[in-house]
């Protein structure tokens, strides 16, 4: 487990570091603006991304662990479908953002093709996860973004900023599927069946699904909201502030991706005083992480205001600053989260997702409403992501350690 945490830790903090140096490097050498419309599809590719782990990947941690062979391997066929009608649906979608924000043929082409290769690459890694390859997970990501480097020097030279960058990652994902083919199980010969099948993990996903899209809602919904009320430059201004504490906002999904296939073998077997300690575990890697974020922030300020900031984007110390406590809350907010998905409380968690994805929006737009900075928006999504880490808190611990946690721990409190 220590061995997996610590690849798993380390594959997110290279695609951290690329994500932030990208960012970086796109703030530095582009307008605001031309940031803004590439943060507004960005934040729909993470809208794709959480509807798959919800449909696709959550099901992969509790179907394939623990399972004899031949089960596991027709649980994956049937999944390996299932993300095949996943795709198809994301792909139009993503015209239809590009359409939103007045895009033309060659950015709308490269966002096609972005969110395709996403959602496969996304399922691969998982997969990799969950067979216990997170060796291959860190190998696989290298060369994704080893390719997307090379192929975003080159395009950068003939073609727009967000159009340049968006077919730099899409031919980096399908770089790292040629060379790191994983056996998917595909039989598309059995689709009408693998789509019957699907229905019986339906009634557990419909509610992940759901609890995953209020999740981005109330954590991406400002992007949209600043974009209609101000304009793409406000919304470029304000993420630039998020992409600095980009690299803390992963921590906790690394964490929670390699612990909830944990959390579920050891619920199954009732063993409750080891699930409480990875759990503390997880709360102190993602308190220290934030920490020593922190620290770098502060040391390493004038060096990136200056180079990477240029003075174009306003008060960045102010704004990182909230968007850093936005980091640290979340990543608590997912640990506890993670309880809940191994525990298969899907509904509780859809539930308290329906509160926060009417808070969030309403708040943001109230603040945009009465003229304060954009940046305060942050600390609203910070304030109700705190809400819903003691709701989580409340609804998990207090049966945990009952009797009547032994009768219920095969299926979960649904």
């Amino acid at each position: 487990m220590k061995r997996a945490v610590f690849l798993s830790l380390v594959d997110q903090a290279l695609n951290s570091a690329f994500n932030l140096l990208l960012n970086l490097a796109f703030i530095a050498f582009a307008t605001p603006d031309e940031f803004g419309r590439f943060a507004f599809l960005l934040a729909g590719s993470f809208f794709a991304a959480s509807a798959q782990n919800a449909l696709v990947v959550m099901p992969l941690n509790y179907l394939l662990p623990g399972r004899e062979p031949q089960e596991a391997d027709a649980a994956l066929s049937m999944l390996t479908s299932a993300n095949l009608v996943l795709v198809l649906l994301v792909m139009p979608a993503s015209f239809g953002l590009a359409a939103v924000i007045g895009a033309d043929m060659s950015l709308s082409l490269a966002a096609i093709a972005y969110f395709g290769t996403l959602m496969v690459r996304e399922y691969v890694r998982n997969l990799m996860v969950v067979k216990g390859s997170v060796h291959l997970t860190l190998l696989y990501d290298a060369i994704a973004i080893v390719a997307t480097v090379v192929f975003a020097v080159a395009f950068w030279q003939v073609l727009p900023p967000a159009t340049a960058t968006l077919a730099a990652l899409s031919a980096g994902n399908c770089l790292s599927f040629i060379c790191c083919r994983f056996d998917l199980k595909a039989d598309f010969g059995r689709f009408s069946s693998h789509l019957s099948a699907y229905r019986g993990v339906w009634k557990d996903t419909r509610w992940a699904l759901q609890g995953a899209l209020q999740n981005e809602v109330m954590a991406r919904s400002h992007v949209f909201l600043v974009e209609r009320m101000r304009d793409a430059a406000a919304l470029g201004m304000l993420n630039a502030g998020r992409v600095g504490v980009s690299p803390l906002l992963l921590v906790g999904t690394a964490w929670c991706r390699v612990a909830r296939p944990r959390l579920v073998e050891k619920l199954a077997r009732g063993e409750v005083a080891s699930v409480l300690q990875l759990l503390r575990s997880g709360m102190v890697v993602i308190a220290g992480a934030a920490a020593l974020y922190g620290l770098f922030l502060w040391v390493a300020w004038p060096y990136i205001d200056a180079y990477a900031f240029r003075d174009r984007y306003g008060d960045m110390a102010g704004n990182l600053v909230c968007w850093w406590l936005y980091a640290l809350v979340v990543g608590q907010t997912s640990v506890m989260a993670a309880l809940m998905e191994a525990r298969r409380q899907f509904r509780a968690l859809a539930i308290v997702g329906l509160g926060g994805a009417i808070i969030a929006p309403l708040l943001v737009f109230a603040l945009l409403a009465v003229g304060l900075d954009a940046s305060t928006a942050a600390l609203g999504l910070a304030g109700v992501a705190l809400m819903e880490f003691l709701v989580f808190g409340a609804l998990t611990m207090r049966d945990l350690r009952s009797p009547a946690f032994d009768a219920n721990r095969q299926g979960g409190v649904q």
